[in-house]
């Protein structure tokens, strides 16, 4: 079965073709652009691919999701896997003074603390993969490549440094696409895109209720603003349950009468692995909470408001 991905091979959508469970002996293929991988799979049956929906540093990918949602008509999600990776220093030289670090622009974002406290130069490559070659076969050293221990050694690469990362890792939900929708597994996620026919105040108490009153767990919400109606949103929605679910059928009938446009974006097996969080492990700085004094409570309910 081909799956296509954002090349070229060695790449982080590369390396999640092997997490997925559902396809047997998948060949992955190269592709230029996250559009073509979804315009390939719309329109050549038999044809999947893979592409990233969301990472720990940036949250969703908006982007590759509004692909999904407003330019195809026949990709389905059938399958999500969360790909955890460690960035490291790769050199020719494990002893040499490190001048230069090379990887994607990305990795260098992420590894800004390494590279500032060693006032070190860097290059742009178009991925871990070609930055490793580069080092190989072009620097000298003194440069270094920024990328996943694989990739590091598949490249032939020595391991300068193990801890370059400003986080303890990056993790990025990808979403196996296809033109059908994974079989009924017992422990299922349903994503969906709802719209309403006009921007209705309550809606989205309307859309909650409409799902909590046949038992579905709504687990997440995004709005996307609509050009085409100034003033009104669609909501991408995942939920607990299978399509196929009574339960779920029975939220989805409830939304159409209502008066909502709903499309199906995708159902299948929720990841049971690690998944995707934010950088820090403590509460959003400046949180407030029933017990906090009058001072926090003041900051919250009355902040300082610019001059006019």
């Amino acid at each position: 079965m081909i799956v296509c991905y954002l090349g070229p091979a060695g790449t982080s959508d590369h390396r999640a073709i092997d997490l997925l469970t559902t396809v047997t002996d998948p060949e992955p293929l190269p592709m230029s652009s996250v559009a073509e991988i979804i315009q390939t799979v719309n329109y050549m049956p038999g044809s999947l691919g893979v592409v990233p929906l969301e990472d720990s540093t940036n949250g969703e990918l908006t982007t590759i999701l509004d692909r999904l949602i407003f330019d195809v008509e026949s990709v389905l999600i059938r399958e999500e896997v969360v790909l955890v990776e460690d960035i490291c220093a790769f050199g020719s030289d494990p002893d040499a003074m490190i001048t230069t670090v090379v990887s994607h622009p990305l990795i260098l974002d992420l590894c800004s603390q390494f590279i500032k406290e060693r006032g070190l130069v860097t290059l742009h490559a178009a991925s871990t993969a070609e930055a490793c070659r580069i080092v190989r076969e072009e620097a000298g050293p003194g440069v270094v490549a920024l990328a996943p221990p694989k990739v590091g050694q598949n490249a032939g690469l020595q391991l300068h440094t193990a801890e370059v990362l400003d986080t303890p890792d990056i993790r990025t939900r990808y979403v196996l696409i296809g033109r059908e929708v994974a079989p009924r597994s017992g422990d299922d996620k349903t994503s969906v895109v709802v719209t309403p026919s006009a921007d209705k105040v309550g809606f989205l108490a309307e859309l909650s209720s409409r799902f909590a009153r046949h038992s579905v767990n709504m687990t997440s919400i995004l709005s996307r603003p609509l050009q085409a109606r100034i003033g009104n949103y669609a909501f991408h929605i995942i939920c607990e349950g299978h399509i196929s679910d009574s339960s779920v059928q029975a939220a989805l009938d409830d939304l159409l009468e209502f008066g909502a446009s709903v499309k199906l974006l995708g159902s299948y097996p929720r990841w049971k692995g690690i998944e995707v969080t934010t950088p820090s492990s403590l509460l959003p700085l400046g949180s407030v909470d029933g017990s906090s004094g009058p001072e926090e409570l003041a900051r919250l309910k009355h902040p300082q408001v610019a001059p006019v």
